[in-house]
């Protein structure tokens, strides 16, 4: 999972930052037009969409996910916020809220962030299927394995047995990664086969 540190050089890429800003003008006005987020935390909240996706996937949250989701949430946000009112969390209840209207949104604005922050020849050598999958990711850049399992894991060491999965969380996460792009990467497709569905 991403740091607060790590979110914060990502959200300094001038072209990261505008793809922030747009999806949460959009979302606040239409959604919570007196909230305050920055766009640090609303990045977050974007990254978080996939985790959001995977607990909805049966259409109800349970309480241990939502106190995953919360944990995860208070984790991103800049300054930490343990004990008061945390942004990432407060939004993320109107995400959750409204998520069939904005799920392809957030995706879409992932999907422009990872293509931001890869060059095609990073991708193309985290698609070369000569090299057996778990030797690419060692030697795949420290940034796209945080990628991948930030959006998708528990803890990012898991990427190489990264455990077992109901059938619909398994398949929310395939069409998870459709949405964003993901699946245009070997190594992704290969980390989906990697799981044990239940």
């Amino acid at each position: 999972m991403f740091t607060e540190a790590e979110i914060a050089v990502i959200i300094d890429n001038q072209e990261i930052d505008k793809i922030v800003d747009t999806l949460r003008k959009d979302f606040l006005e239409k959604t919570a037009p007196y909230f305050e987020i920055s766009n640090h935390d609303f990045l977050s909240l974007i990254l978080l969409s996939p985790v959001v996706g995977k607990a909805m996937a049966n259409n109800n949250i349970s309480f241990k996910e939502e106190m995953s989701l919360q944990k995860k949430a208070r984790k991103l946000s800049k300054g930490g916020f343990f004990l008061s009112k945390d942004p990432v969390a407060d939004c993320m209840k109107f995400l959750i809220k409204n998520f069939n209207e904005w799920e392809d949104q957030f995706y879409e604005s992932i999907k422009k962030i990872f293509h931001v922050l890869f060059e095609e020849a990073t991708l193309q050598k985290a698609n070369n299927k000569a090299t057996p999958y778990n030797i690419r990711v060692m030697e795949a850049p420290y940034i796209l394995i945080r990628f991948i399992s930030s959006l998708f894991l528990e803890r990012e060491e898991d990427i190489l047995n990264p455990g077992r999965l109901r059938k619909i969380e398994w398949e929310k996460i395939k069409s998870i990664g459709d949405k964003t792009g993901l699946s245009d990467l070997n190594l992704f497709n290969e980390f989906i086969e990697s799981f044990e569905v239940k």
